[in-house]
């Protein structure tokens, strides 16, 4: 008779501990993983140089832009050495630029030394100038070729090109080349850019801006020789809506709005544009007065395209990264961590936006989970109340200077949302904030507030009650700015689940469900727990506000 041996357990204790071990690994794993796809997002967004080019350069540079002197030495600055070495213009933005191209502003094609203020005829040679960028050699599709490697090889999605709405000597002498002659130029540039990889160009100003025809056929020129070629239009707006500017619309009623500006022009124009584009920019702003600004832009053009599928062009909000994530809109960053700190030019930049660049980091990686979409893909809603935030210039608040010592006033819908029924919002007697949301067409869900600004307060940012309705709980919901609490209503019952929360420049999840309260079809999230979610991977000295994706566990 065999006996049995005192180890004969051990291989089952093992197990059962193997098991119980996995069991608490994989619910760890559950917590602790990153709710952030890994893979570089589609939305067509940039970080363009303009802004580096201004205000992380030179005095001249800087001068030029506050004085709005011209653009010559502002061109200047753009080179292979700004760019590329150190300290580098493209050496910033490490969690954000595999998702972004470099966009090269003005001054990428213009020869070192050649001014063209006065004369403008000499810009649109999209010819990478070698003075600027001695590593771009060969024909004009080599270098371009070259730009869009070093560009790649700094860890961005590519190159993207600012082109004049011209071609070279147009509005010399007064003359100007046929619109065959244009089309053959720039079918040639198509073909440069097609060649080289390039994916991005940024039609602006130009003898040629305001002609539709001409923007019409840069769009079906490029969708012809260079498939997947991107183009951005514009219409050049100055940068505060209905408001005095010396090169916009005379007819403007000072009210601060983008749909009455010259009697609905500025809009209807703006809309036409977008009825052939791939992207339209809404365009600058003063930084005092972006948010509304750009807001109302926004707004009011998507109203304009509600429910009509047909139409996809894709809104480039600049540099109002929330408002890009929640809307669905691409975004233009200017912004850049090498703001001069002198304390003359301090004033120039209010909401310190160089300190911000978490901000950019966030709205792109939620771009990887709900890409921006059509102006037309949603039935598009807005407030009938408005808000109104104002501001009195001083000589170099803006490169507007003709407003100096004025004050102004600018409007924007107090909420608007796409695909989706506006969001609930209870201020009580205080001020609110702008509140926007929206439902991607993938079903993702976002809701963000945006900060006030006003002669007498200067920048507040009023923390209030928000509901929004987001139905399907099986779909990730981003939550940007701050509130004092927001209520996330489900079409069912919330039932057993555990609630997932993440900082967007992070990467890693937390499980929240014991700090959050489940009610009905409700999930109510206090404010200071969004908060410090997220802000939870702030970088050193960033002081953006918080922005996170939430996922709910059933």
């Amino acid at each position: 008779m065999k006996t049995r041996s005192r180890f004969g357990i051990l291989p089952l204790v093992l197990v059962i501990l193997s098991l119980l071990i996995s069991v608490e690994s994989s619910g760890a794993a559950e917590r602790m993983r990153n709710l952030i796809p890994e893979e570089a997002g589609k939305t067509p967004s940039y970080w363009c140089t303009w802004g580096a080019q201004n205000y992380a350069s030179d005095d001249a540079a800087f001068k030029a832009c506050v004085d709005l002197e011209g653009h010559f030495e502002i061109s200047e600055t753009l080179t292979e050495k700004s760019v590329f070495e150190e300290p580098g213009w493209a050496k910033y933005f490490s969690k954000a630029r595999k998702d972004l191209y470099i966009l090269f502003d003005l001054g990428w094609d213009t020869p070192k030394g050649v001014n063209f203020d006065g004369e403008r005829w000499r810009l649109g040679t999209v010819e990478v100038a070698e003075g600027k960028f001695p590593s771009c050699t060969g024909s004009p599709a080599e270098r371009l070729g070259k730009l869009n490697e070093l560009t790649k090889a700094a860890g961005w999605r590519g190159a993207g090109i600012w082109l004049a709405c011209q071609v070279p000597g147009d509005g010399k002498d007064g003359k100007k080349s046929s619109l065959k002659e244009a089309e053959e130029y720039w079918r040639e540039r198509a073909r440069w850019s097609h060649e080289a990889g390039i994916e991005y160009w940024k039609v602006d100003y130009g003898e040629r801006g305001g002609e539709l025809e001409f923007r019409k056929m840069l769009t079906r020129v490029a969708a012809e020789e260079a498939l997947g070629l991107v183009v951005e239009h514009a219409r050049g707006s100055g940068p505060l809506n209905d408001e005095e500017c010396p090169w916009d619309i005379k007819d403007y009623n000072r009210k601060g709005s983008y749909r009455t500006w010259g009697n609905g022009e500025a809009l209807r124009q703006a809309v036409s544009v977008a009825e052939f584009s791939g992207i339209l920019r809404t365009y600058d702003v003063t930084a005092y007065l972006s948010v509304p600004t750009t807001l109302d832009r926004v707004a009011q053009i998507l109203a304009e395209f509600s429910d009509k599928s047909e139409y996809g062009c894709v809104l480039n909000c600049e540099d109002e990264p929330y408002i890009g994530a929640v809307l669905g809109c691409a975004i233009g960053i200017l912004r850049h961590p090498l703001w001069r700190e002198e304390p003359e030019y301090a004033k120039f930049n209010p909401f310190q936006i160089h300190r911000k660049t978490d901000e950019v980091t966030r709205a792109v990686r939620w771009h990887r989970i709900a890409p921006a979409f059509g102006v037309g893909k949603t039935e598009n809603h807005l407030d009938e109340e408005v808000l109104i935030d104002t501001w009195r210039f001083r000589h170099g608040d803006s490169w507007a200077t003709w407003m100096d010592g004025r004050e102004t006033l600018q409007t924007a819908p107090a909420r608007v949302s796409r695909g989706m029924a506006l969001p609930e919002v209870d201020s009580g007697m205080e001020p609110a904030p702008y509140v926007i949301a929206s439902r991607n067409p993938n079903g993702a869900v976002a809701v963000a507030t945006l900060p006030r600004m006003s002669t007498g307060k200067g920048i507040y940012f009023p923390e209030v009650d928000v509901s929004i309705e987001i139905c399907d709980g099986s779909r990730a919901v981003g939550i940007f700015g701050r509130y004092k609490s927001l209520k996330l209503k489900l079409s069912e019952e919330v039932g057993k689940c555990r609630v997932l929360a993440q900082d967007l420049a992070g990467d890693r999840a937390v499980d929240i469900t014991e700090r959050v309260k489940l009610e009905g079809e409700t999930i109510i999230l206090p404010g200071h727990l969004l908060r410090r979610v997220g802000l939870s991977a702030a970088s050193e000295g960033d002081i953006s506000e918080p922005g996170l994706v939430l996922v709910i566990k059933r």
